[in-house]
């Protein structure tokens, strides 16, 4: 946003559809930028404008925007600074508040639990000495606060490429992308059809074509990227399940429990549903009567059926006395 100016009260109007200031650009629309433009926000700033006596022109290009890919980089490298300066923010707070913790400790050592002997000549300095030490543990406790929750902040963005990039999460986010480039293919079709049959003039037609076909071409261009860190992870081995891995009667994995496979299907495995029940859980020892789905993303591994009797006959074998359930030994055979 252009043509403010300091005083002039447009941003306390603005501020409730969602825009902010920064020094470096100005006013903006938080949450907009490598993202289609928020017609219904932008109306209703520019009416609560008109109606306070300023005069607005909307003007919306979106024509320009950044390829995915650089987009993606800029937010992995800001993700890297956060993880720094958190850090180093973490450290701060950590060492002021070790020190404040211990010099409070060094008084309260020199009474060894003494209590105050009020008509002593020492009483006043015992007092102020017990006054500064609770204040410097209180402050040790605020700012070790502080330091957890900065860590908490640097570890997140340290982990944040790493968590777009994970394999299961990207498979998940590729469905999603799909299904919304179908839907605006849906709606450029429809929108050419209005127009035919007549529901459309000449400008509402080219309007609207702009901007599905700009929706288009960033999810179109957003898939591809994905796809690409889908095939560099299987070039480095990461294994990705699928329908064709399983049959009825193999055991797949999730997380610790091994689940039987009562049904393959397109995109989840049927296994047996209901809370953990143990480590391992098939048609004969479960205990619940319905089923649930396990999608292929979230699928960590696979035992057959053989392998599975196989694993089954040695946890009874090692289970006089003591054992290993099967799911553990399947653990130390895949080590």
């Amino acid at each position: 946003m252009s043509g403010s100016v300091k005083g002039d009260g447009a941003y306390e109007l603005l501020r409730p559809f969602r825009f902010r200031a920064s020094p470096s650009i100005g006013i903006y629309l938080r949450g907009s930028r490598d993202r289609r433009a928020d017609l219904y926000l932008i109306s209703q700033a520019a009416d609560a404008l008109r109606e306070a006596g300023h005069q607005v022109t909307v003007e919306i290009d979106e024509t320009e925007r950044r390829a995915f890919a650089e987009a993606e980089e800029d937010r992995a490298d800001r993700a890297a600074g956060r993880a720094e300066y958190f850090g180093a923010r973490a450290e701060r707070y950590q060492t002021s508040s070790d020190a404040k913790w211990e010099r409070g400790r060094e008084i309260t050592r020199g009474y060894a639990g003494e209590p105050v002997k009020v008509d002593h000549y020492s009483a006043n300095r015992h007092m102020r000495d017990l006054e500064r030490a609770h204040r410097l543990f209180g402050q040790s406790v605020q700012e070790q606060t502080e330091a957890d929750r900065c860590a908490d902040r640097a570890v997140t963005a340290e982990h944040y490429e790493q968590h777009r990039k994970n394999p299961g999460v990207t498979l998940r986010r590729l469905e999603r992308l799909q299904a919304d480039r179908r839907r605006v293919e849906r709606q450029q079709a429809r929108t050419v059809e209005d127009a035919k049959a007549g529901k459309l003039t000449v400008e509402a037609l080219v309007a609207a074509l702009i901007r599905l076909d700009a929706d288009h071409a960033d999810l179109c261009d957003e898939i591809g990227v994905w796809e690409r860190v889908i095939e560099q992870a299987e070039a480095e081995g990461v294994k990705l399940w699928g329908p064709d891995d399983f049959e009825p009667g193999d055991f797949v994995r999730s997380g610790s429990r091994l689940l039987e496979v009562l049904r393959v299907n397109k995109k989840t495995v049927t296994v047996p549903g209901g809370p953990e029940a143990g480590p391992v859980v098939s048609k004969a020892n479960r205990q619940y009567s319905w089923n649930g789905k396990l999608p292929y993303d979230k699928v960590t591994g696979r035992v057959s059926a053989e392998e599975m009797r196989a694993l089954l006959a040695q946890a009874e074998e090692e289970s006089q006395p003591g054992g290993t359930d099967p799911a553990s030994a399947q653990d130390q055979r895949d080590a």
